[in-house]
């Protein structure tokens, strides 16, 4: 009886908070689809008809092509440079046994208590002296460095997790060091590489603080800063296609989470399972 009801209490917990969580999210996406009259006077109804010019509108007067163009350029060139060099360090660590192994990666992990508020005045005067303001590598180069410490982490979990007998055969076999990286290595930590990849692609496509206050062209500004500056602008008082937008800017990461979930899933536990 005591399992009975600590079970049902469970699930009225998880119904609460599913409901806390995604009702937010569900009222968002009914108001983007109802006229402004329907969102004054019926606030919580169902649409009475979809109203898919909500969308067309808020992409036309918010700029969205530009900015989701700009999000997509800096997220690639952010991941492309963050997985690249926390793998090869990741791979260095967990390969290469030396005393320095772990105060290096210790060093690397205080990066990840370090928050934007901290640095983000020094990072400004730094990409003004670097002449990388408002520019595609100088905002990718802070959010790859930012990104840095959590993916070494974790893919030196999965490297380490792979028997040294095959990175000695391979070497008995002629194989060079970067042919281990790339032919052996790389290909048994795929769900390692899926579970960084999620977990900085919705970091770097949602970021906004350090783009907010590093990027000052509207030509440059990423979805974030670009609907932010659009609600408070064009978008001010037209709250439907407000909440239009803000659909659009989540509709990609809802995608890539649905794509990865099951391989993040499986690559955190394996991570720190076999870690």
């Amino acid at each position: 009886m005591k399992r009975l009801i600590g079970r049902i209490l469970i699930a009225l917990f998880l119904i609460i908070l599913s409901i806390l969580t995604l009702g937010p999210l569900v009222w968002t996406v009914m108001s983007s689809f109802k006229t402004s009259g329907e969102l004054m006077l019926q606030p919580y109804s169902i649409p009475a008809k979809l109203q898919w010019k909500n969308y067309a509108d808020a992409w036309r007067l918010g700029n969205f092509s530009t900015y989701f163009i700009n999000s997509i350029i800096v997220t690639f060139i952010s991941l492309l440079l963050m997985i690249s060099v926390s793998s090869l360090a990741a791979f260095g660590l967990s390969h290469y046994k030396t005393r320095f192994n772990h105060p290096t990666l210790l060093y690397i992990l205080f990066g990840q208590m370090i928050s934007a508020a901290m640095v983000i005045f020094p990072l400004v005067i730094i990409l003004q002296k670097m002449n990388l303001t408002d520019s595609y590598i100088g905002i990718s180069l802070v959010y790859a460095a930012g990104g840095i410490p959590f993916s070494v982490f974790v893919l030196s979990n999965f490297f380490k997790t792979i028997p040294q007998g095959l990175f000695e055969a391979a070497q008995l076999d002629g194989c060079s060091e970067i042919k281990k990286f790339i032919s052996i290595a790389l290909p048994l930590i795929k769900s390692g590489l899926a579970t960084v990849f999620l977990y900085q692609f919705l970091w770097v496509w949602n970021e906004f603080t350090i783009g907010f206050t590093l990027i000052r062209s509207s030509s440059m500004r990423t979805l974030p800063v670009g609907l932010y500056t659009a609600v408070f602008g064009v978008l001010q008082t037209n709250y439907v296609v407000a909440f239009a937008g803000t659909v659009m800017v989540s509709i990609p990461t809802f995608i890539i989470y649905l794509v990865f979930q099951k391989h993040l899933v499986k690559g955190m536990l394996a991570g720190s399972i076999k870690a």
